[in-house]
């Protein structure tokens, strides 16, 4: 990028609108701080919008069941909150409708006259001098300049441009965890299914046995392609809607040009593929695809190096650091990069482990944060923080940060105190742990 006058500057600027980028704008916004969020797509909203999943993936400990994200997390999925993490038959599936979470992005964004977004415009060039990002050129052709840059895109895709050191995909081969193409259906007749409560855990695991058993006798005939084991969907809230989980393309790297488009067409075989068996289920013989996602969901990208890489280790050890600032609760749950079985390792005791602020923290830039999946971790643990559990919290994490180091005025993110971070945090109703900066009189 040649050097150019910026055409404005602001306090902010954060790269990507998925869950991590808008809630670090939302928190330094929030705070005081003049915040631009860019993003490359025509709307807001990232995996959890555009490739949704439909489950609120744990945010509670297990020896208390408190919620560990009860910041902007607990804004975007109110409803979760009624559920205590406990698993039982009765209880209800803390799933959500990816067109209300939308809505709730678009609202909240909207309500922070610190805050502006730009869509349909991503940073296409970065200038970087004395380890500091000068200023990015928009798609546009804007140049804007900022006391802090915030990566909130999903494949730390600003880092990357501004020279950023990373790792990808598993050790020894960079291989990265399967990609999914999730699709809804409707017109079912849950009166045909062994437990109509589908609702309820207890449905759940029903209809998904019900719909598996079906599924792994149709691949032992050879009529099954997708290398999925079984099936895996959930209903939304209101019941009249399943979002299936359930097909697996390996080797696709989203960094690759066309890659996502041929993952793509293969998943899209595979959907239909299943949607010809399922419907062999009395409960599924009227039933349509109601849509398919516009996007692949990817779950692996870049992962920069940061001031600390938080690894697997640490998230099995439940492992509490100093410079907390949000946590996690989810599982690891590593989707085969070969296309096998998955696997999916519990949190032990109580389940939860801290995300420390040096995770946050770019190592080879003094301005830039990481805000969202792309934040310094190994493969193991990127496995967990990668869900919108806990990457929301990371964004809103970073966001606090950020605003903490416009108003004092500090040029170098790593020296920002995680006590004033965590303090920030605390005062927008955020679940932290640790010492707590002292309010000035």
């Amino acid at each position: 990028m040649t050097t150019l006058k910026p055409t404005r500057s602001v306090d902010v600027l954060v790269a990507g609108a998925g869950a991590g980028g808008i809630c670090a704008a939302l928190q330094a916004a929030r705070q005081g701080a003049q915040v631009l969020l860019v993003e490359k797509e025509q709307e807001i909203g990232g995996t959890g919008v555009h490739s949704p999943v439909a489950l609120v993936c744990k945010f509670q400990r297990r020896d208390t069941y408190e919620p560990i994200n009860i910041g902007l997390h607990k804004e975007l999925f109110p409803e979760a909150y009624a559920w205590r993490g406990e698993f039982s038959e009765e209880d209800l599936l803390p799933t959500y409708d990816h067109q209300s979470l939308y809505q709730r992005y678009l609202d909240l964004c909207a309500a922070e006259p610190n805050l502006e977004l730009l869509c349909g415009c991503g940073v296409s060039g970065v200038q970087v001098s004395e380890r500091r990002i000068q200023q990015v050129e928009l798609e546009n052709g804007e140049c804007v300049s900022a006391q802090v840059f915030v990566d909130g895109t999903a494949n730390g895709n600003l880092s990357a441009m501004a020279g950023a050191g990373f790792d990808v995909g598993r050790p020894g081969d960079q291989a990265m965890q399967s990609a999914t193409l999730t699709f809804t259906v409707t017109g079912y007749d849950v009166k045909q299914l062994q437990n109509p409560a589908i609702n309820t855990w207890g449905g759940y695991w029903n209809l998904n046995q019900e719909l598996s058993e079906i599924y792994r006798d149709a691949r032992e005939r050879g009529e099954v392609q997708n290398p999925k084991h079984g099936v895996v969907c959930f209903a939304y809230p209101d019941g009249k809607t399943l979002l299936f989980n359930s097909n697996e393309v390996p080797g696709v790297n989203p960094m690759e040009a066309g890659a996502e488009a041929k993952a793509m067409a293969q998943a899209e075989q595979y959907v239909h593929e299943l949607m010809n068996i399922v419907r062999s289920h009395p409960a599924f013989a009227n039933a349509e695809i109601a849509s398919i996602s516009p996007r692949m969901g990817i779950r692996e990208g870049r992962r920069i190096h940061g001031e600390y890489t938080l690894t697997g280790e640490d998230c099995l050890a439940e492992a509490r650091f100093e410079d907390m600032v949000a946590a996690c609760a989810y599982d690891l749950d590593i989707h085969d990069p070969d296309g096998g079985e998955g696997s999916l390792i519990r949190i032990p005791n109580t389940q939860y482990y801290h995300i420390p602020y040096r995770s946050l923290v770019a190592k080879d830039l003094d301005n830039l944060l990481l805000s969202s999946r792309c934040i310094s971790g190994d493969f193991e643990a990127h496995s967990s923080y990668r869900v919108m559990s806990g990457v929301t919290g990371i964004g809103q994490a970073a966001g606090a940060a950020a605003a903490v180091a416009v108003s004092r005025n500090m040029s170098i993110l790593r020296e920002v105190p995680a006590a004033a971070i965590r303090r920030a945090l605390q005062q927008q109703g955020q679940y932290v742990e640790g010492a707590l900066e002292e309010l000035s009189v």
